[in-house]
Formats: C-alpha cells, structure tokens, sequence
C-alpha cells in the first residue's frame, strides 16, 4: 500500500470517529431539538456549544433557519444584547433567515433590551379572582404603560404577554411586525408590539414584547381581564410566590435557589412536573390559566378503562364557543406533586385523540389552591408546594 493511499484510509477513519464522536452527528433534526430545549431549559451554554456545531454542518435550508431563529433566541433572551447584534449582522443569519423574520429580528435589536427595576422590599400584592362563572383563575392588578389594568398570571398562555387589539391602540403599543397566529388559531392572527412599561405594584418590568389580536378582545369579555401575564415576563420576576391563605401574590430577586426539580419546558412557555396520580406515574401540565384538572387521551393509552372510571360529559369552554364532550371520570383522584399530596374528586379524563402526547393531563388551579403556598420560579425551573 503506498504512502498517500494510507494516509487517505487514515484520515477517512478518523473522520468517520470523529463524526461518530460529534454531540450532532447523524439526525440533525433531532439535534436540532436538543438544542432548543436546552435554551428552553436555561442550559444558555449548552446551547451555544450545540449551535456552534450544527453551524458547521452541510443542514437543508429549514434546519438552517431553525439554527438562526435559535441562535437569535438564545442570546436575545439571555440579555447578551452585544452578542446579539453581532449574531443578528453574520453572514450566516443573513444568508439563512427569512427576509421576513430578519425584518422582524430587526426591528426587536432597535428596542432596548427587556429590564426589570425591583423595589427596596418585596410587596404581597393582593390576588384578584377572575375568570367566566365558576372559575377562579389567578388575577393581579398591574400598571401597563401607566394605566392600571387587570391581568391574568397564566404560564402557558403564550410566550409573551397577550393584549387586544383595542387595547393595543389605547395604550399607544408600538407594533414591530412578525404576524403569527394566535395559540394556533387559524382565524386570529396577531402580531408582535412592545409596552414602554408594566408594574406589578412597585415592580417595573421595561421594554416587554407582547402579543396583540382580537382574539384577545373575546377573552377580555368572557374573563373579565385586560392582559395575560405571559412567559417573558414570569422568566424575569424571580420567585412567584402565590399565598392562597393570604389571598396575596409577590415577586422577588431573592430566590430560594431550589434545584431545577420535576419539570421541563417546551417552547418556552410550557412546564410539566412528574408526579403520581392513584399509583401511576403522570406528566402534568402546570396550567396556572386553567380552572379544572383534566387528564388527556394519553393517560387514557397508558391506563385503559376499569371498573375505577365511569362514563360522564364535560362542559368545555373556549372563547368563540361552548360544548359537550364524553369523558371518563375519576370519582376520587389521589395526587403526588413536588413531594406532597392531595385529593380531587370528580376529575375528566378526555377520550382518546382528545389529548397531547407530551403529557397525561394539565394541572389546574384546583389543585394548586389547596396548598397554602406555591413558589414557582420560571427562569430556574422549580416549583415548591406548601400546605
């Protein structure tokens, strides 16, 4: 064998080990999606080592402009506002993203980046009890570009803060463009502005991106509320610390610093814990927007029908219309949650189809209001319960 044809064969082999070795060799879809959970999740760094990888590679347009989107994200969000200038004028967002969506990133990089003023001492601002007949959401007053409002403290609303397009035009929100569509809803678009200023007591949150539809109008009518306090604010506020006894919520820097506990994120607004329901265990939804427990299809997959369910309807309620549906129902449901437990009774389990497959069941505010307090941190990922 001659010299050079060996020192082929040899690099050939060490090129295949060091693809094999590689963090993203292979299926760069699913890589891909690592990396967003990481930023999801906080792992910031992690991120940025699986990006700088998946930018070396030979990926197919889309992957390239995922790669772009996330890049943006994940030094955007984390206040790395230099940086993201630099990431925002490379070569290789400019020739990858959308004209549309570099428009838009355009538009965010001539906004100061999103900033939070904290006040001397934490305040226990009073809960407001919102939400159509028979429900009893989270309410708190808030200031938005000084004028008091009523919003909706909901984690899995949406990524941002959410207002209608009334609304928007009263408080004078400077639109940035991007129209997406309302938690996916064919027949409400929205697009993407920015509030000067939102206060929760003497709290200023500065600079805050929200989402503006008309959608929003009907909720505003059916709930009785002006905004829903959305991810990017909840990510910035330290500690919530909801005291159903008091009847008083509080936001604060000085943060228990828990370990990241039970549960993941999912594009950014979206957190479930592990917990035990009746001796199985589930993946919930913790839904502080949602009144009732409810147990999707896919719990009805992992544990079919016995003699422990019976048949039953539920009423569901959306904003531009109301129905029935079939359910099974669990006459007295035993909950493990963040090591404490409680009980439900009469609880819907949705009928197959009906329900996602990345979790067995949302976590309403029905269980949530029978701990005394609730600590839930949204940028480092733990929830604390406390009867």
């Amino acid at each position: 064998m001659s010299g050079g044809k060996g020192a082929m064969i040899l690099l050939g082999i060490l090129l295949f080990f060091t693809l094999s070795l590689s963090p993203v060799s292979g299926d760069y879809p699913t890589f891909i999606q690592k990396a967003r959970e990481c930023f999801e999740s906080g792992r910031h760094q992690e991120c940025d080592s699986l990006l700088t990888e998946l930018r070396s590679l030979k990926l197919k347009r889309l992957q390239r402009r995922k790669v772009c989107t996330l890049w943006l994200d994940n030094t955007y969000h984390t206040g790395r506002h230099a940086e993201f200038l630099n990431v925002l004028n490379s070569k290789y967002v400019k020739r990858n993203l959308d004209r549309s969506d570099y428009e838009y990133w355009i538009n965010v990089s001539k906004i100061p980046p999103m900033d939070v003023i904290w006040p001397d001492k934490t305040e226990q601002l009073p809960l407001r009890t919102i939400g159509p007949r028979g429900h009893s959401l989270y309410g708190v007053d808030v200031m938005v570009n000084g004028t008091p409002l009523l919003g909706m403290i909901d984690n899995c609303c949406c990524n941002y803060c959410s207002i209608s397009t009334e609304l928007a035009e009263r408080l004078g929100v400077r639109p940035i463009g991007k129209t997406i569509r309302f938690n996916g809803n064919r027949r409400s678009k929205a697009f993407i502005g920015v509030v000067d200023s939102l206060s929760l007591g003497n709290l200023i949150v500065r600079n805050v991106l929200v989402d503006v539809s008309d959608h929003l109008t009907a909720v505003r009518e059916t709930h009785a509320l002006d905004i829903i306090i959305g991810g990017n604010v909840l990510r910035r506020v330290g500690d919530m610390t909801i005291d159903n006894e008091a009847g008083t919520v509080s936001f604060s820097n000085k943060t228990l610093g828990l370990p990241q506990n039970v549960f993941w994120t999912y594009e950014g607004h979206e957190y479930y814990v592990k917990g035990v329901l009746n001796d199985h265990p589930v993946t919930m939804l913790f839904d502080t927007g949602n009144t009732n427990t409810i147990m999707s299809g896919r719990y009805l997959d992992r544990f079919p029908s016995d003699n422990t369910y019976r048949e039953g309807t539920l009423t569901v309620t959306q904003v531009d219309r109301t129905w029935e549906t079939k359910v099974y129902v669990i006459d007295r449901a035993g909950f493990e949650l963040c090591g404490e437990a409680c009980e439900l009774f009469d609880v819907s389990i949705l009928l197959e189809g009906s329900g996602a497959k990345r979790f067995d069941g949302n976590l309403g505010v029905d269980v949530l209001r029978q701990f005394k307090t609730i600590i839930f941190n949204a940028n480092k990922l733990y929830l604390q319960l406390n009867k």
